[in-house]
Order: structure tokens, then sequence, then C-alpha cells
């Protein structure tokens, strides 16, 4: 009978012990979820704190990680914010792209912005689809860009980030492009050297290459009366642009060829650049009713199977 209820007893707390983790599992999701509500609500030092907790538990580390970055980083503490950046990019994690994301942020808060952009371009051809639809990802190689005064860059890379994101800052992304044209060393040197385009070189053909681009958004993207873009300038003027980029680019090598004008590429020889273009301007200004002459549902619903299939 002893030896009966012994049996009995260790079954049941084998039961129990293997109950545990599950219920415990439970609890720390029931906790993480919490933690991220308060993030969402800006209570960032009371989401840190259960955050940490789970950090010391292993709980979904990677993860956890990813977040106290991302937390440390809204705080402007960005030694923490790096730290916990290193470590959600550790082997095996699923947050490498979003956590160094973060990590370039703090580089270029600690003006390293070389560092910054070379790690973002790391980022991008070992991501390549998930940064693709990463808008972050775009606006910052953009920014970095136009700082260098890389202006093919930076048109490339905000086209896209127009593309993935375009209602939160799309506007302002335009003012941004705009912005350009009021860049002095700009207009100098279109001035002194398209006399002679013998003597230009490629830096000196990315700034032209900006300075058609952010002209064209100036003087034909914009009804006056209405304060909205017009469509079928701005949409045929950024056809004949990304056109011959992609025209003039004959050995697609090196990162912004693979990762942008490649994209561009196939979307054109797709013939659906006209409704990249609807999308990264309708999206930017929701009050646009105008439609792009000989655009369809059919053809919005074809380039939506055409960009599943190019970004599964």
């Amino acid at each position: 009978m002893k030896r009966l209820l012994v049996v009995i007893f260790i079954l049941m707390a084998t039961i129990a012990a293997a109950q545990e983790p599950t219920k415990n599992q439970k609890e720390n999701a029931k906790t993480l979820k919490e933690a991220i509500a308060l993030q969402s609500e800006g209570k960032l030092a009371e989401s840190n704190q259960k955050l940490t907790d789970l950090y010391a538990l292993h709980f979904m580390e990677d993860y956890v990680c990813w977040q106290l970055s991302n937390n440390y980083y809204r705080i402007g503490d960005i030694k923490k914010a790096e730290r916990f950046a290193n470590e959600a990019m550790g082997e095996g994690s699923k947050y490498v792209l979003q956590a160094g994301i973060i990590k370039s942020m703090c580089l270029g808060i600690r003006k390293q912005p070389d560092e910054q952009l070379q790690l973002l371009e790391r980022l991008a051809v070992a991501y390549p689809n998930e940064a693709k639809a990463n808008p972050t990802m775009h606006i910052l190689i953009a920014t970095l860009n136009n700082d260098k005064q890389l202006y093919i860059h930076a048109f490339l890379a905000y086209y896209m980030y127009l593309f993935t994101n375009p209602v939160t800052y799309g506007k302002e992304t335009i003012l941004a492009l705009n912005d350009l044209m009021s860049r002095r060393d700009v207009n100098s040197i279109i001035d002194e050297k398209t006399t002679n385009p013998s003597q230009l070189t490629k830096e000196d053909n990315d700034l032209i290459w900006g300075m058609l681009f952010i002209n064209e958004l100036k003087t034909s993207a914009t009804d006056s009366e209405s304060g909205l873009p017009d469509v079928n300038n701005f949409v045929n003027n950024s056809k004949s642009l990304i056109t011959s980029i992609c025209q003039s680019i004959e050995e697609k090598k090196g990162f912004y060829e693979e990762f942008y004008v490649n994209f561009y590429d196939k979307i054109l020889k797709s013939n659906m650049l006209d409704v990249f273009l609807y999308y990264c301007l309708a999206n930017a200004y929701p009050d646009i009713n105008t439609a792009i002459p000989g655009m369809s549902k059919e053809k919005m619903d074809a380039f939506a199977d055409w960009l599943e299939g190019e970004w599964k």
C-alpha cells in the first residue's frame, strides 16, 4: 500500500512539474503583451521593467532584446540600446534586421554615418526581401545618401520608401526631395559642367540626376488650385527618369544596382511602372481622386499578384 502511495505521489509530482512550464509560458506571454501595450502608450520605463524581467528568464530572448533596444533608443540611452540590439542580432535570432536598423540609428546618433550606411547595406544584402518591405530601411538609406550628396542613390531609396510606407511621411519625403534643389553646390556644378559634358564625373552625373528629378517634382507635380499633385505629369516624368536610369546601367552590379535598380527594372519590363507610381502618389495624398489614364482594377490586381511573387 505504501509503495502504491509513493508511486501515485511521484506520478502526480511529475504531472505537476510538466504542467508548470506551460503555466509559466502563459504568464510570460501575458507579461510580454503588457510590456508591448505599455510601449505603444509611451510608458517606456514601465515597459522596460517587464521586458527586463522576461530577459532574466530568457523568455523569447531575441524578441525581448529587440524591444528593449527599441525602448532604450526612444528614451535616449544609446549605450543600452546598442547593447540590446547587438544581443538581438545574435546567432539564430529572428530579428536581426529589425535590431540591426536600431543599431544603425545608434551609429547615426554617434555621428558615424559611414558605418551606419555600411551596416544598412549589409543587412539589406543578408535579408533582401524583408529589407525591401521595410520603410525605415529605405528612409535611412535615402537620408544618408542625401547627406553624402549621392542624390541618385537617395532618389532610388526615397521612391521605395514612398511605396512601402507612403502615408506616414509621404509628403515630407517629397519635401525632402525638393530640398535637394536648394543646395547651391548642385546648381553650381550644373552651371559649370553642363557646357562640357566630357568633364562630368560620376558624382556630377548623380547631382544632375537629382536636380532633374527634383525640378520635375517642383514644376509639374502640384496643381496650384488644389495643392494636390498632378497625377499625369508626376507619373509621366517619373517614368521617364526611372526608365532612363534602368536603361543607362548595363551591368547591374553593386548594392544600389542589385537592391534598387533591378527591382525598378523588373517593374519596367513587366509594364507595371505606372501602377507602382500610382501607389506612391495616391497613398501619399489620399485625397487624390484622379485615376491614371488606362488604369484598371485588373491592372492593380495583376500588380499585387506580381509583387507577392516578387517579395514572397
